[in-house]
């Protein structure tokens, strides 16, 4: 019977799976939008699968000009072609200032990148649809 505790007990700590969690590499930095720190917003970093990347995703909170992966619903990245796309806010409500995309090589190591937003990101203003 003792036997048979220690296997239950040694099976349940290897988990169900017995696969190894992804690796997943921290990033943080600093993100502007036209020249100034973006107050709010999220950062998502998702994997190019167009260029064979494939792993987890990373997520990170935009406050007062800067972002860190470590810590959040989603912490780190899988590193490599990584496509990122950033949800500037003017303030905690939601208040969207832009959407800016882009792709980058991420490192397959603990990385500071500093994402620069241009100007010509800002929502578009419409007053309808252009004829």
């Amino acid at each position: 019977m003792r036997q048979l505790l220690i296997l239950v007990v040694s099976v349940t700590m290897l988990g169900c799976s017995g696969e190894a969690e992804p690796t997943r590499y921290r990033v943080s930095g600093e993100i502007t939008f036209d020249g100034q720190p973006v107050p709010y917003g999220e950062v998502l970093f998702t994997p190019d699968s167009g260029k064979g990347n494939s792993g987890p995703q990373g997520i990170a909170t935009i406050k007062d000009g800067k972002y860190d992966t470590r810590g959040s619903r989603a912490p780190g990245v899988a590193g490599g072609p990584t496509v990122v796309h950033v949800a500037a806010l003017s303030d905690p409500s939601g208040k969207l200032l832009c959407e800016y995309q882009f792709t980058i090589d991420l490192p397959k190591s603990e990385s500071t990148q500093k994402i620069e937003i241009p100007a010509s990101a800002a929502k578009k203003k419409s007053g309808g649809p252009e004829i």
